[in-house]
């Protein structure tokens, strides 16, 4: 634990980056900032675990009129008008269960664990299932993100 003592400042920083940014940001600020993997790993599953239900607590009482409410509805209204100029979600969408760990692991704007709460709700997952399936995406996703941080510092190290 004593990594944790040392590193204090940068878990901040990433916690502000997750949450604002996304966990791809966080991640790679992390790597960047040569933060212990067994530290920021598991923050970042565990945020994105935070966010599941939050989401989906919105997404369920969507008929309340308060600020987080609106902001969710407003997502998912943006989400879904633009559904027909992204093939690539209907794609997702298409493909079930499969599609659903690809929207919340891609680390591309517009995916990620809140996309993958909405489309999860549209396609009637139960609690747990929606969230096992988005967890395995996120697990997937922190893996593609190092797997790209890795790929990058390779190519600086050739100049």
């Amino acid at each position: 634990m004593e990594w944790v003592a040392v590193h204090w400042k940068l878990t901040l920083l990433f916690t502000l980056i997750h949450f604002t940014l996304g966990r791809s940001f966080s991640v790679l600020f992390a790597i960047f900032n040569q933060m212990p993997v067994f530290l920021y790993f598991p923050l970042a599953l565990a945020y994105d675990y935070v966010q599941i239900p939050v989401y989906g607590m919105i997404l369920e009482h969507s008929s309340r009129n308060f600020f987080p409410v609106r902001w969710v509805k407003k997502k998912m209204d943006h989400f879904l008008s633009h559904l027909d100029q992204r093939p690539i979600l209907k794609k997702m969408m298409s493909l079930g269960d499969v599609g659903l760990i690809l929207l919340s692991a891609l680390p591309i704007r517009g995916f990620g664990i809140l996309s993958a709460s909405i489309v999860s709700f549209f396609l009637k997952k139960g609690r747990a299932e929606g969230t096992l399936l988005l967890m395995i995406g996120s697990f997937i996703g922190i893996f593609i993100i190092m797997g790209i941080a890795k790929g990058i510092f390779e190519i600086f190290e050739l100049f």
